[in-house]
């Protein structure tokens, strides 16, 4: 596979995305973007045109943040404007027109549950209420962790130690507070979400790695192994003798949506989170996953494996 990295990369992470405004937005303007090329036509030839003969008033700068899902809002004459301007083939209008009417506000903002908004501060810093709605919304999720067991398949005594390992700073109540909003994510995505696949790759040393003591570590290992038989959840596990790999770079999570065409690569890091939805930097983490998917234990042999390390204790 390829080892040319995405375009964003950590020296350039400045440039990278840290919440979508919204999802549907971001197809709107990649939709309208996609029209406007293939008229042959300039953002600022398109304002002139706007103006000319549909007397809607633009700029450039507000055509690029639509085009590249910035734009707050999206008022509908002048969707509909540039959809007429383009030429938009009726089916391609019904489709932009009814993203439009799915969502124009902020992604989930109206549906984000009280306790998001009860622990905003906590979830704030890191740009990680961006994700948790993106997570509510995504039909198919794939998480490369090598470190630790995906929160959405962790027990509360794990994500507890887990939280409290990685930010010392919090008090016992603001860890409580995050592993209630990581609960409350587990209901949400399993429970009543559009989610019908959800893969989980974790590294062998993930699986070994103490997390509190070994009664916390054991009861994950059994949920891992009660979780892996549910219908929408796969897990592997990447043995220890693959040896190094692309994925150890950090943890991702890939996430597919029903009312978008392109996915969205979430990442982690120390002091916050950002997310990816260019083209070439999408496939180069689906490129990753697909490899290292391949290359892992089987869901069999996955199981296998766990039950033996049970047995351990």
């Amino acid at each position: 596979m390829s080892q040319a990295g995405p375009t964003a990369t950590l020296a350039t992470m400045a440039d990278a995305n840290e919440a979508p405004w919204s999802l549907t937005h971001s197809e709107v303007g990649s939709r309208l973007e996609e029209l406007r090329e293939r008229r042959d036509l300039t953002q600022g030839a398109t304002v002139e045109l706007l103006m000319r003969e549909r007397s809607i008033r633009t700029n450039v700068s507000t055509l690029s943040k639509i085009e590249n899902g910035r734009q707050k809002t999206l008022p509908s004459d002048l969707v509909e404007g540039l959809l007429d301007l383009y030429g938009a083939e009726p089916e391609t209008r019904r489709y932009v027109l009814g993203l439009l009417s799915v969502d124009t506000t902020p992604a989930g903002r109206r549906r984000r549950p009280a306790l998001w908004r009860r622990h905003a501060a906590l979830l704030g810093p890191m740009k990680f209420e961006g994700y948790l709605q993106l997570e509510r919304r995504a039909s198919r999720i794939r998480n490369y962790q090598p470190h630790l067991t995906p929160g959405l398949v962790q027990t509360d005594l794990y994500a507890r130690h887990a939280i409290a390992s990685m930010r010392p700073e919090l008090s016992a109540a603001d860890v409580r507070g995050l592993v209630d909003v990581r609960m409350d994510r587990q209901q949400q995505v399993f429970g009543g979400s559009p989610l019908r696949e959800f893969q989980a790759l974790l590294e062998q040393g993930a699986l070994r790695r103490k997390v509190g003591d070994e009664e916390v570590r054991h009861g994950q290992l059994e949920r891992l192994l009660r979780v892996s038989q549910e219908e929408k959840i796969e897990i592997r596990v990447l043995p220890d003798s693959i040896g190094s790999h692309p994925g150890l770079a950090g943890p991702f999570v890939l996430m597919g949506f029903d009312e978008a065409s392109r996915d969205v690569v979430w990442c982690e890091l120390a002091k916050r989170s950002v997310y990816f939805d260019q083209p070439d930097d999408v496939a180069y983490y689906d490129e990753v996953f697909t490899d290292l998917w391949k290359r892992a234990l089987s869901p069999a042999d996955t199981r296998v494996l766990i039950e033996e390390m049970i047995k351990e204790k």
